[in-house]
């Protein structure tokens, strides 16, 4: 597991969720402090102490966890795809130390959300948890979304996973709308629900055999797929999608109800990379 960090709040609290997932997983935690690229940034004298005073940190909070340091020149966002070829999470904040901040998402938690190599979790508002008083989410429930698609699968894997390594909720969200208008016959309102229903079932099925432990609750919405995760998730500890849906252009960017939400979400995503 992974904690990019940068030494802002932000991503102090970020290594906090990460130190945390370590923690009840039972994994080690890397903790990579990517230094920028040459010429683009000089290294301060204390730059590369930075993971080594977090480490200290994270030892802190879970003594007994097992922490190493990584500190690196490049981009941050080239660093962290690269060591997530062996990682099995990758965390970051939403935002760090640098770029515009009026933009909802910063450019490197996009970018590790579109190329890396596993799951990655982008906290929001992160600086939130940097204080080692302040308590992480514990009992919300977690929120899942689900198209039917086979990337949605591997995201109601790791949700379930989630919920039952953390002894919490899942809500499972599923969003429907009419087609539009065509001639011939169109399905009602109350036939496309039911069917939306009965396939969010099935979906549910497999996991819940594997997985009965935990208490899942099925919503199939009405509406458009961002909004409507968006207001199912407001009081979520996380929500998990996955990196596209059933359409759009492979990996060339993330789908966007999953950019949607990762932009406007006060939660943590967990985007389900492969």
């Amino acid at each position: 597991m992974i904690a990019g960090i940068d030494g802002s709040r932000a991503s102090m609290g970020a290594l906090r969720w990460a130190a945390d997932e370590a923690v009840r997983l039972r994994q080690p935690l890397q903790i990579t402090h990517a230094l920028g690229v040459t010429g683009q940034h000089e290294p301060a004298p204390d730059d590369a102490e930075v993971a080594v005073r977090a480490a200290v940190e994270a030892r802190t909070w879970h003594p007994g966890l097992h922490v190493t340091t990584c500190t690196s020149l490049g981009g941050p966002a080239r660093v962290l795809v690269e060591q997530s070829r062996h990682a099995s999470l990758l965390v970051v904040a939403s935002r760090g130390t640098g770029g515009f901040d009026a933009l909802p998402v910063g450019s490197v938690a996009d970018q590790l959300a579109v190329h890396a190599h596993c799951p990655v979790l982008v906290v929001h508002n992160a600086q939130r948890w940097a204080e080692p008083t302040a308590v992480l989410p514990q009992h919300q429930p977690i929120v899942v979304g689900t198209d039917g698609s086979e990337p949605a699968q591997h995201a109601l894997e790791l949700a379930f996973a989630e919920a039952a390594s953390r002894h919490v909720d899942l809500i499972a969200v599923r969003a429907w709308q009419e087609p539009p208008r065509t001639w011939g016959f169109v399905a009602g309102p109350d036939r496309i629900a039911t069917d939306a229903d009965r396939a969010l079932t099935a979906e549910l099925d497999l996991w819940r055999t594997k997985y009965p432990g935990v208490r899942v609750e099925p919503r199939c919405v009405h509406g458009t797929p961002a909004p409507v995760l968006l207001a199912e998730s407001r009081d979520a500890l996380m929500i998990v999608l996955s990196p596209r849906g059933t359409g759009g252009f492979g990996e060339l960017r993330l789908g966007s109800v999953t950019q949607q939400v990762l932009d406007h979400a006060s939660a943590p995503v967990l985007v389900a990379r492969r």
